[in-house]
């Protein structure tokens, strides 16, 4: 049997959330009956740790929504030495949470922006929803905690990309991170918000332009179709297949609010859970994770495609949760989906 060490763990620390994005992989809104405790979640960590956890984000659902649990479990990573970040929509987080989070050793809070004014608010499905995300920003940031902004494109706003850019890095942030829609979860039943091949072209070129000048770190998420924006050359020689940057199922996973282990937040597949079986037993002996873990070719859409070299095929899980086949085409591919 391999042994795979886990690095990145993503946990979704509640499926309530304060709105109901369309792009939301959890379909998130009301708590699960059974969500972990915050005793069961200082268990889970223990026994990810032992099995090389370095990194644990919480996310969600909104993740606020279970104040309590975030403080305690904050404190309780940060008594383990193992770094944490919270990811939320920001409109929980306030200059007093702020600072207790940076006292339980908080490494950095992630906020969600999808669009500048109205745009993000109609996409958040909240009045004021840009306002407060601002603010929970400037709130981390007056604690001196690290800060990122992560945007979605979408049908709708890649053309307020260069402006989004723009607002952003003025915010003195310490990171940007850009995906597209992707159609999984709630964004399954929101197909209108999938961007088009031109407007992923547009977006992308908008980004390789824009990300040349900055001073932070500028990170493009799988699946990002980078090449887009730029001419790459053509590696004529070598078709083979380099697999994705992208190391879910192999360093990285995410557990649920009741304790399912999944290969990312963006597959529905359930590995096992935590209040049944130890961590290494899901992890290291199971068919589905064999199979990722072992792909070796993808669709001859992609294997025949000049790019592969440089995305690797696009996301696994987009490409599984729309045909269910790990190694199809991602359906969000612009090259493929015109």
């Amino acid at each position: 049997m391999d042994m795979w060490s886990i690095r990145d763990v993503r946990y979704q620390v509640t499926l309530a959330c304060n709105l109901s994005c369309p792009h939301c992989f959890a379909k998130a809104r009301q708590p699960l009956p059974d969500e972990l405790s915050v005793e069961e979640a200082k268990s889970m960590v223990l026994d990810l740790k032992e099995n090389g956890m370095k990194l644990l984000t919480m996310t969600g659902g909104e993740p606020l929504c279970r104040k309590d649990l975030v403080l305690e479990l904050g404190s309780f990573l940060n008594e383990n030495s193992i770094r944490y970040r919270v990811f939320t929509n920001g409109i929980l987080l306030d200059e007093e949470l702020a600072s207790k989070l940076k006292e339980r050793g908080v490494s950095e809070i992630q906020v969600s922006i999808d669009g500048l004014g109205e745009t993000h608010d109609a996409f958040r499905g909240m009045k004021g929803a840009f306002e407060r995300a601002i603010r929970a920003i400037k709130a981390a940031e007056g604690e001196g905690i690290k800060t990122a902004v992560r945007l979605t494109i979408t049908q709708q706003n890649h053309k307020e990309v260069p402006d989004i850019i723009d607002f952003v890095t003025g915010l003195g942030v310490d990171a940007f991170r850009v995906r597209p829609f992707v159609s999984v979860g709630r964004g399954s039943e929101n197909e209108k918000y999938i961007p088009d091949p031109e407007a992923m072209r547009e977006a992308f070129s908008y980004i390789e332009e824009k990300r040349r000048n900055l001073t932070i770190p500028f990170q493009l998420i799988t699946p990002s179709f980078h090449f887009l924006g730029k001419d790459l050359p053509e590696n004529k020689a070598d078709k083979s297949f380099v697999g994705s940057r992208c190391v879910c199922g192999k360093q990285l996973c995410a557990i649920t609010p009741d304790g399912w282990v999944k290969p990312c937040g963006y597959f529905s597949v359930k590995l096992g859970n935590l209040r049944e079986q130890k961590f290494a037993d899901i992890w290291n002996d199971n068919a589905f994770l064999d199979k990722m873990r072992s792909i070796d070719r993808l669709s001859d859409t992609c294997m025949n495609c000049k790019y592969l070299v440089y995305c690797g095929g696009g996301c696994r899980a987009s490409a599984y949760e729309n045909t269910g086949d790990l190694c199809a085409t991602d359906p969000l591919c612009p090259l493929v989906s015109q």
